[in-house]
């Protein structure tokens, strides 16, 4: 009787998820005989069964100890592997949202969900864009990740950049709800107030802010119960002033080289830097002239996640002015996550390429075993987003976001790309 219920269930199941980018949906059903990716523990638990019921995880056990019911439908899938669904922590959808890119971004989320992007944290955009984004995402009116955004503050002197005054097209750039100028006369409380009316999951600061406007902004933020996130240099700011003040996480690796006033001349050196003998061996070389370990010890101490961006400082490279921002970056990151530094996984490439693409140069180029990418993807790039209690691992309790994989991701990291199914929220969806 039982294994005719579970042949039913499966012809139902695949009658259900046949046709392209299909979703399908039981309230309560179990996911039977996987090998779960365990982020927490770090090691595949094999064998294991999750019962998913109203869109999160009710519970996980050995299937040897699950007993099917007739309330609950249940799926085989013996030998395949389990995921927590990726999070991409750093994207950007409405910096100019014309129709078009409405369009693009709803292809591009799509895209995303399945190849296994479950989240994103969209780093600073037109809020009115991104709120109906997530609002759609979430409901399940679009094919889409979770879109978790920010308001941002930067300085004044920020605000003429052509950028921001594209976000803020019907209204006056600095002066948006969602993208504020921020001086020494702000009124934080309101400033603050007016992000979390966006919609918005977090504040970014962004540039030109001073040290007691940092601390200003982080200390209204935590007063109103929401994070901050900040590059990880402010030009007025440096990084340990960052680091230090309370933020949830900071980005871009290579900007940590602003920590010391004396790097500058570095910098106009590298800048200039002309190809000549081996390459490797002088960026090698160049590296050991600086020393970052205080601001390991400070994002160590403040649990502090790096967003390390690899993927954008890559492309940097194609511009002979900005080679080093990839090699010293690149160097960092290997550097920091030696010591035990958090590292998140986010793109911030224009969504040419996403986050598996940053996972697979985070063991490539920077030292990681897939199982460690897979970390900085999912747990780390939760805690970076600041829904680590919701997502990010797969836990009785937390979302029904899972990515389900046919090879075993720890042992190559291009398996990640060997996709079976996504659930997003508890919905299945059929990238086939």
């Amino acid at each position: 009787m039982k294994s005719r219920k579970i042949v039913t269930c499966i012809i139902i199941f695949i009658i259900g998820v046949s046709s392209a980018f299909a979703q399908f949906s039981f309230d309560n059903y179990a996911l039977c005989h996987l090998n779960i990716v365990d982020v927490n523990a770090k090691r595949i638990l094999g064998d294991y069964t999750i019962v998913i019921q109203n869109g999160k995880i009710q519970n996980i056990l050995p299937s040897k100890d699950y007993i099917p019911n007739d309330s609950v439908q249940s799926i085989v899938l013996r030998n395949k592997f389990v995921v927590p669904g990726l999070i991409d922590a750093h994207v950007h959808f409405a910096t100019d949202p014309t129709e078009e890119r409405r369009d693009n971004a709803e292809k591009v989320l799509r895209e995303m969900l399945l190849t296994g992007i479950t989240s994103v944290r969209d780093m600073a955009g037109d809020a009115r864009t991104l709120s109906s984004l997530s609002r759609d995402a979430l409901i399940g009116d679009i094919v889409a990740p979770n879109l978790y955004y920010s308001s941002l503050m930067a300085g004044k002197k920020f605000f003429s950049d052509p950028r921001t005054i594209a976000t803020a097209q019907g209204g006056v750039s600095g002066k948006m709800p969602y993208m504020k100028a921020i001086d020494s006369i702000s009124n934080m409380p309101l400033e603050v107030a007016q992000a979390i009316g966006t919609g918005a999951s977090g504040i970014k600061m962004y540039a030109n802010l001073s040290n007691n406007e940092v601390v200003k902004i982080v200390e209204e933020a935590k007063r109103q119960n929401i994070p901050v996130w900040s590059h990880a240099s402010l030009q007025l700011t440096k990084p340990s002033v960052i680091i230090a003040s309370g933020v949830i996480a900071i980005s871009h690796a290579n900007m940590l080289v602003y920590e010391n006033d004396q790097n500058e001349d570095l910098i106009k050196f590298w800048s200039n830097h002309k190809p000549d003998g081996d390459e490797k061996e002088f960026w090698d070389k160049e590296f050991e002239k600086l020393d970052f370990a205080e601001l390991y010890k400070l994002m160590i101490k403040y649990n502090v996640v790096l967003d390390a961006t690899i993927s954008v400082l890559k492309i940097q490279k194609n511009d002979p002015r900005r080679v080093w921002v990839y090699e010293i970056g690149k160097r960092i990151i290997q550097q920091a996550h030696k010591a035990g530094v958090l590292i998140g996984a986010g793109s911030d490439s224009d969504q040419e390429t996403f986050v598996q693409h940053e996972m697979k140069l985070l063991v490539n180029e920077c030292g990681f075993t897939p199982l460690e990418a897979i970390i900085a993807a999912t747990k780390y790039s939760a805690m970076a987003t600041g829904i680590l209690n919701q997502e990010g691992s797969i836990e009785i309790g937390k979302k029904a976001n899972l990515f389900f994989l046919n090879s075993d991701p720890t042992k190559n990291i291009n398996n990640i790309d060997d996709v079976l199914w996504v659930i997003k929220n508890g919905k299945l969806y059929n990238p086939k």
